[in-house]
């Protein structure tokens, strides 16, 4: 059967959702613990930056003169600095508390009299409290109030933390949205489960033109079921690497290339992978380093070497061209070769090749 506790911990999760949730949630908290008013805030240690989540009984009027006063806020810098929870005598005796400007501001004008926060997330620099107040009928909270509050404020904790991380997310993916948007190759961002993300416009142009693949309720799929399971496969794994797709009067069909996006985007476990189609069929590009970085996965110096042999220079033009000693460089290629399993120029030619690239000499 579901008490009023249970009713408590699911409106602080639904919040996650809508943070609308937390201010209900707060008010039971109130009655919980006897107080007149409950906040849920978050202040940067570092910076003083406060800001409100949520609030039971707390005058929005007065957020302003909070944040101006913030910076000289005991009660809360003993929270950030012992992170524990605290009550407003714990710090500093009563006759003291009643004498500073953050109770006659703020405090005052709402009738508090008592304060007693309880740590609920601290991440980096910044510190979340649930905080409850009292006015002077009502009394001091005591030791028990805080164990009350204590049940709670973990809950409130990891739903912050959700939160964070789901903005965070946000915010890495509209910027990666935009380096997509950017790109002449079609390009479509899908998360571990293959649902789609994003794609730019040469992307969405393959997919309309449907082929070897299509997009079924949001997700990307292949119409060959083995690429398909294999494309699962990769994605739930964070794998990166090729799969060769045959689509009927197109002779080699297309090239989808996987690779896991840096940082994973928050949580490890819903990270999103980068998809990138290659028509060998269509115009091929000059192999040029960033290229070459971007597609065998090499490193700058390394990309830059087979960047001058791939331009049809003999080693030793290459070295000059780069600066490089002789032996240097062909430490470099012999790198690349071990990486990417090659014996000779004609196995570097024709992995280039089918990575799209134009492996003809430049006329000169």
């Amino acid at each position: 059967m579901i008490d009023d506790y249970d009713r408590l911990i699911g409106l602080i999760y639904d919040g996650i959702m809508d943070d609308a949730s937390w201010n209900p949630a707060l008010a039971r908290i109130a009655d919980l613990v006897g107080a007149v008013g409950v906040g849920l805030g978050m202040q940067d240690m570092k910076t003083h930056e406060f800001r409100a989540l949520g609030a039971f009984g707390i005058d929005p009027g007065l957020h302003q003169t909070y944040r101006r006063l913030a910076p000289d806020n005991r009660i809360w810098q003993e929270i950030g600095r012992r992170r524990q929870p605290l009550t407003d005598q714990m710090v500093m005796p009563k006759a003291t508390f009643v004498r500073t400007e953050l109770f006659a501001d703020w405090f005052r004008p709402q009738d508090f009299y008592s304060v007693m926060a309880f740590p609920a997330l601290f991440k980096e620099s910044a510190s979340a409290v649930v905080v409850a107040f009292r006015n002077k009928s009502l009394g001091d909270f005591e030791r028990g109030d805080l164990a009350k509050l204590g049940r709670i404020a973990g809950h409130f904790g990891r739903a912050l933390n959700i939160c964070q991380d789901q903005e965070s997310t946000a915010e890495q993916l509209a910027a990666t949205n935009l380096v997509v948007d950017a790109a002449g190759d079609p390009i479509l961002l899908v998360d571990r489960k293959v649902q789609l993300g994003h794609a730019n416009a040469a992307a969405k142009a393959m997919l309309e033109a449907g082929g070897a693949m299509r997009l079924h309720r949001g997700r990307l799929e292949l119409h060959d079921p083995q690429a398909n399971a294999k494309l699962a496969r990769m994605a739930a794994e964070a794998r990166g690497g090729e799969i060769r797709l045959s689509a009927p009067g197109r002779g080699a069909g297309v090239i989808l290339q996987l690779h896991p996006c840096a940082n994973g985007f928050g949580d490890a476990h819903a990270g999103y992978m980068t998809v990138k189609l290659m028509d060998p069929n269509g115009k091929r590009e000059r192999p040029t380093a960033d290229r070459l970085r971007d597609r065998l996965g090499l490193s700058r110096r390394q990309s830059e070497v087979i960047a001058a042999l791939a331009a049809g220079g003999t080693e030793s033009e290459a070295a000059r061209k780069l600066s490089l000693a002789e032996p240097t460089l062909h430490t470099h290629i012999r790198r690349v070769y071990d990486k990417l399993n090659l014996r000779s120029r004609a196995d570097l030619s024709a992995l280039l090749a089918h990575h799209g690239f134009d492996t003809s000499r430049p006329s000169e």
